[in-house]
């Protein structure tokens, strides 16, 4: 959901994370083209003849100063982006670039927003949410790359890359696969003679829960954000902004209030979830607790690579595997995983060197991004060097994954979807999950408002 990353999730306020400070802006400077000079020879038409050219300086590539690009995106430099540039400028003596960290919450977010319209450096930026890149484009902060004719996103990325298009257009490219999954401590299903799920509904996650649960130990574990997976999975074939062709909300439907019932008994029924006022009230580090062994599966997304793989401070002796993320019903045959593809690198239009950014963009999305994938991003690229990829994920914890399982989760061809819910929308609803999961609405109810919230910014935005 990185894209759809999860409204919550993408704009950083998910009570159960808290991001690393800003980083320090850089500073761009203006290539300097020193063009060589040279001094005429005598010309003697008489003889036919004339004296070589003599240059009077060192040529102008000896001299010319380096193109300096600034790049600004939401990860930790320490979590891969410092690398990628790094590696970049080693090969790259002539284009040189910079990281530049923003949080990737509404705070961070205004502030590439007001760096983009100022006269602060950015010439290149990414997205993580749909509603924000789209308010770009709009704005005119982003780059058209038609233009361009020598990357062919759409075979490169496949069909999910289309989603990111705006007026048939792309004014970014999609560079790694955002979805959410469940990681589970694989001991634990070993023990109880539970295979690893490759296919399942919310029936089964249950299931898995129930028989998981033990002595202080729950049967599984999500934040807020990610209650709403299956219910978005299973609406995003009928449109991508969860509209019926009626032009009405799709919310208010069976599957919605079965998902909000099945979350509700295994919180109040089953207790193999942390009720939702223990959470927001113990605010746990939900990734801790499974890393701790204290919840059997945790519903999450690629971010919990830097916990798990993070063995010196959080040590674990069980084996991580992965499952795709629960459908509503295990034989819905069109249900859509929620995330698609994200992390969308966009060019500033104000930047004085496009091309340069153009080069970087192609150079990261086929191959240079590969120092993110130990962080747990998925490169979206098909010329991408996977099992590079894989390795770096994995190295030096190879033997504390189930990696067939991972591999098969975030390697494989699940169908992938974009949610275009508008933000306000997602924040609105939000407030009725909460509700639902504190018994304050029934699941019926909480449909019925989520539906209309939705409903009404629907016709909002048609005035």
């Amino acid at each position: 959901m990185t894209q759809i990353s999860d409204y919550r999730e993408v704009t950083g306020k998910m009570r159960n994370r808290k991001w690393m400070s800003l980083g320090l802006a850089g500073l761009v400077a203006v290539p300097l083209a020193l063009a060589g000079c040279s001094t005429k020879g005598d010309n003697n038409p008489a003889q036919g003849t004339a004296s070589p050219a003599v240059s009077a300086a060192p040529s102008a590539a000896a001299n010319k100063e380096p193109v300096k690009l600034t790049m600004w995106g939401g990860v930790p430099p320490e979590s891969g982006p410092q690398a990628v540039v790094d590696n970049w400028n080693k090969e790259n003596p002539d284009i040189q670039v910079e990281y530049v960290r923003f949080v990737n919450d509404d705070a961070g977010n205004l502030k590439l927003d007001t760096a983009l319209i100022s006269s602060q450096p950015v010439d290149m930026y990414m997205s993580y949410d749909y509603s924000l890149y789209e308010k770009r484009i709009k704005a005119g902060n982003a780059l058209d790359l038609s233009k361009f004719t020598d990357y062919n996103v759409d075979d490169k990325m496949g069909t999910g890359a289309s989603l990111w298009k705006v007026d048939n257009k792309y004014y970014g490219v999609p560079t790694q696969k955002g979805m959410s999954f469940v990681w589970l401590n694989k001991d634990m299903l070993d023990a109880k003679g539970l295979p690893v799920p490759t296919d399942w509904g919310l029936d089964e996650f249950r299931d898995y829960a129930n028989k998981l649960k033990g002595d202080k130990v729950w049967g599984a574990a999500q934040s807020d954000y990610y209650f709403n997976v299956p219910i978005n999975g299973s609406m995003l074939k009928q449109s991508l902004t969860f509209s019926k062709p009626d032009g009405t909300s799709a919310f208010d439907n069976p599957l919605t209030v079965k998902a909000l019932q099945v979350y509700s008994d295994m919180m109040f029924k089953d207790k193999s979830m942390m009720p939702h006022t223990e959470q927001i009230t113990s605010k746990p580090a939900l990734d801790q607790m499974f890393v701790k062994g204290e919840t059997a599966m945790l519903f999450s997304t690629n971010q919990i690579f830097r916990t798990t793989n993070n063995v010196k401070d959080y040590p674990r002796t069980f084996k991580v595997a992965a499952a795709p993320a629960p459908k509503v019903n295990k034989d819905q045959t069109d249900y859509i995983n929620a995330g698609g593809l994200g992390d969308v690198l966009s060019i500033n239009p104000r930047t004085k060197n496009p091309e340069a950014a153009w080069k970087f963009i192609k150079w990261y999305a086929d191959k240079g991004m590969l120092p993110m994938a130990a962080g747990g991003r998925v490169p979206s690229s098909k010329d991408f060097p996977v099992d590079e990829a894989v390795a770096l994920m994995f190295k030096g914890v190879e033997n504390t994954y189930d990696i067939a399982s991972v591999k098969r989760v975030m390697f494989g061809s699940l169908p992938l979807g974009l949610s275009r819910l508008d933000k306000k929308t997602g924040t609105e609803q939000q407030v009725i999950y909460d509700k639902v999961f504190s018994q304050k609405l029934t699941p019926e109810e909480g449909a019925k408002e989520l539906a209309k919230v939705h409903n009404a910014n629907l016709q909002a935005a048609k005035k």
